[in-house]
């Protein structure tokens, strides 16, 4: 039994998050934990009851037999959300895709909840609708989209559709040696490149060899590569290892450049992350 936690405030943003969990729950038997956070004024806790109600009667609706339970917490969303969610399998939230200016000035809360969750976060944007297209995953240089890789698998095996991996490659500084300059060729870089996003195909048809698949090797920033796949995902995964500062600012910056312009669910999962139906190695 998979158990999802979804942050729900009411917003058209969670609404559609709430719909995108009905629809996973209808997959397989869930159990899905109902939280919204409040502050301590007594007229936005009788709130909070009143939305997680309404909330509970969706889902039993959608989706009779599920297991749901409603959770009121008091605290910071982000900290009191990913403390709540640290032994679920999943955690998802809504976001309003296109007001980054917006969600600066209210802490960035989606890309704080995926920098510092320990599970696999979903962000649903409002008006979320199912295209059934692939599911997109960025393949990085390191093996911090090993994870994600397997993630991305699971999903497009329960819903029966095909993954796109897509790795984003540039050319390197030129580096000094000495008063010579290093200069490595086009050729040479695309080369390496070919192999990462290679690898993680061979993996991929290796553990599901009837799965269908197609690789993309981008000339491009791995934001604008996942962006440029977007309107033809049924979501974009990418992976990250959750170490330190360094590591949250730079998942920041390819979270930060896909979240408030996609379409479609982002899915931010860690290197560690264990998942839920997971193929052991």
């Amino acid at each position: 039994m998979e158990r999802i936690v979804l942050g729900y405030d009411g917003s058209p943003a969670s609404v559609s998050a709430l719909a995108w969990v009905a629809a996973r729950a209808g997959r397989e038997v869930a159990k899905v934990g109902l939280v919204n956070v409040v502050s301590r004024f007594a007229q936005d806790r009788a709130s909070a009851l009143d939305q997680l109600a309404e909330a509970e009667t969706f889902l039993r609706d959608r989706v009779p037999g599920v297991g749901v339970e409603l959770h009121r917490l008091e605290g910071g969303v982000p900290d009191s959300l990913t403390e709540f969610a640290d032994d679920t399998d999943l955690l998802v939230v809504g976001i309003n895709p296109g007001h980054p200016i917006r969600a600066a000035m209210a802490g960035a809360m989606p890309l704080r909840i995926s920098t510092h969750a320990r599970v696999p976060v979903v962000m649903v944007p409002a008006g979320w609708v199912d295209v059934g297209d692939p599911i997109t995953i960025g393949i990085s240089d390191d093996d911090s989209s090993s994870t994600a890789l397997a993630f991305a698998a699971q999903e497009a095996e329960e819903t029966e559709t095909s993954v796109r991996l897509v790795h984003a490659w540039l050319m390197p500084t030129p580096s000094f040696s000495g008063s010579a300059v290093m200069v490595a060729t086009q050729e040479d870089v695309m080369a390496d490149h070919r192999a990462t996003l290679t690898a993680a195909v061979n993996w991929l048809v290796e553990r599901y060899p009837t799965m269908r698949l197609q690789s993309e090797l981008v000339r491009d920033s791995r934001s604008a590569a996942l962006l440029r796949y977007a309107p033809r995902s049924s979501m974009l995964v990418i992976g990250t290892h959750h170490r330190g500062v360094l590591a949250g600012s730079l998942l920041g910056s390819v979270a930060e450049g896909v979240l408030w312009q996609a379409e479609c669910p982002v899915a931010v999962i860690p290197r560690d992350a264990v998942l839920h139906h997971g193929r052991e190695e």
